[in-house]
């Protein structure tokens, strides 16, 4: 019932009308007919027919928005007249209606509220949890040191256990004050042109010591020689960190990374591929989720994260008005292809200066 008083429908119906009334036969009539006059009025007298055919269809198709209201004006003015009108059993029944209205706006905003509640209970607890085990930890193997249960040539090992300890609670304390800063809106994207595939590499060799710890293999493949994209550099360099880091992290020994690039149109599409453990169909809609790894996800690396760093990586891509996903299934390892907007001088104002500069000395 809704389709049949919509819009759409209605605009169905009055083409439909339209190309049976006008067009039809004038496409099929027009090629028998002659110069005289008598055709002529005929002509026009069925296009004055299909106009009116058309009005009164038009005037049906709309009855709710143009003959309801005036009849509803008309019949109240009828009863003023006739002294019929009862202006508080009016104004009573509008209230109703009002209040009825009212009263579903006031619980989808409840709904909201509790929806809201939920999110910030479960973010408190996951925080607590993932904060709290590392300082337990930490606690545990000070105390053992201080009252001696652990022998002082040993005490070196658990230090490094703390610091390690220390470490993860750093990060994970800067990773949840990075997505409170860009909820927050106060630190707005600062977009510039530079090159993706310097990025990249620049990246890759960070990661060289990870990657040789692992004995693993990280390949690149680039869609051209150079790639100038309009981006926040420094967020967009956030978000491959997170996703390498992720990669070598949930990688098998001896296995191989791959991070391609593919351009279609005015974007460019950068790959990170591993041959991991890889994440289940019904888990894919979670891993945005804030801890979601650190407190669901089993992998039998048994590696350890903030849980953040896949809803920093959304949030930022977000921001960006781009677009990320996951390709992945259990046992075949996991793809993040995400997309940025290639630079173009026409639409995207940068400082030429600058632009100079930057193509007469480096080229990041």
């Amino acid at each position: 019932m809704k389709f049949l008083s919509s819009y759409i429908f209605r605009t169905i119906l009055f083409l439909i009308v339209f190309a049976t009334t006008v067009f039809c036969p004038a496409y099929f009539l027009l090629p028998f007919l002659d110069d005289s006059v008598l055709n002529t009025v005929l002509l026009c007298v069925c296009m004055v027919a299909a106009v009116a055919i058309e009005a009164v269809v038009y005037v049906l198709i709309n009855y709710k928005t143009l003959i309801a209201p005036i009849k509803h004006i008309n019949d109240t003015a009828r009863k003023l007249c006739n002294g019929e009108y009862n202006a508080r059993t009016e104004i009573k029944k509008n209230m109703d209606v009002e209040i009825k209205r009212l009263g579903k706006t006031v619980n989808n905003i409840a709904e909201e509220f509790e929806s809201l509640e939920q999110v910030r209970k479960s973010f408190v607890a996951n925080a607590s949890h993932e904060l709290r085990s590392p300082l337990t930890s930490m606690q545990g193997f000070l105390q053992a040191i201080l009252d001696g249960t652990i022998a002082t040539k040993d005490s070196e090992k658990y230090l490094k256990i703390v610091l390690s300890e220390t470490k993860r609670l750093n990060s994970l304390i800067t990773s949840m004050l990075d997505l409170s800063r860009m909820e927050s809106g106060k630190y707005p994207l600062s977009k510039s042109r530079f090159e993706i595939n310097a990025v990249i590499k620049h990246i890759v060799e960070r990661f060289e010591p990870n990657l040789l710890k692992k004995e693993l293999q990280l390949d690149v493949d680039f869609a051209r020689s150079a790639s100038f994209v309009y981006a926040d550099k420094e967020k967009i360099i956030q978000v491959l960190v997170n996703l390498i880091d992720n990669a070598i992290k949930y990688s098998p020994a001896y296995s191989r990374i791959l991070v391609t690039t593919h351009i279609h149109g005015e974007k460019i599409y950068i790959a990170v591929k591993d041959q991991g453990f890889g994440i289940g169909k019904k888990e894919q809609m979670l891993i945005w989720d804030r801890f979601y790894m650190a407190d669901k996800a089993r992998t039998p690396n048994k590696s350890k994260g903030t849980g953040l760093g896949l809803s920093i990586v959304k949030k930022i891509i977000d921001d960006h008005k781009e677009a990320i996903r996951i390709e992945s299934n259990k046992g075949a390892g996991a793809s993040f292809i995400f997309t940025l907007t290639l630079f173009d001088p026409a639409k995207h104002k940068i400082d030429v200066g600058k632009l100079q500069k930057e193509n007469a000395g480096a080229k990041i």
